[in-house]
């Protein structure tokens, strides 16, 4: 197992496709790379990586469907995007597993693994990376 420190700057996605590789190229016969954010407010995607519009239309969606400060939220102990910090990491996931081709992830052309920041300030994500 591997560990994977991703130093995010606020809400949003960040690619870490290429990071991710690097560790699998160090495991030549992996088949498969399983991903873990250890955080309850930061998740994982997979989805195009070939126009940076698509992540701002995402967090676009979620602005407006997961709205932060919401008054129904009973849990609100760090502010105002704590909850839906929650609430849009449980939406996504916290873990990928992805097959290994050639020493790297096999995803698609236009596909990246992105780490999603889902609090408004900077944080140290901590994922766990395991190879088999």
């Amino acid at each position: 197992m591997k560990t994977l420190i991703v130093t995010t700057n606020g809400r949003g996605a960040i690619e870490i496709t290429q990071q991710v590789n690097e560790i699998v190229a160090e495991q030549s016969d992996a088949q498969l790379c399983h991903i873990f954010v250890t955080h309850t407010s930061a998740s994982l995607i997979i989805t195009g990586n070939e126009d940076a519009n698509l992540l701002l239309d995402v967090e676009d969606y979620f602005q407006i469907s997961i709205a932060d400060a919401n008054p129904n939220y009973r849990h609100n102990n760090e502010g105002d995007f704590d909850m839906s910090g929650h609430i849009r990491s449980i939406l996504t996931g916290e873990s990928k597993t992805i097959p290994v081709v050639a020493n790297k992830l096999a995803l698609g052309q236009y596909q990246g693994l992105f780490l999603y920041e889902h609090r408004a300030d900077e944080n140290n994500r901590k994922l766990l990376i395991t190879l088999s």
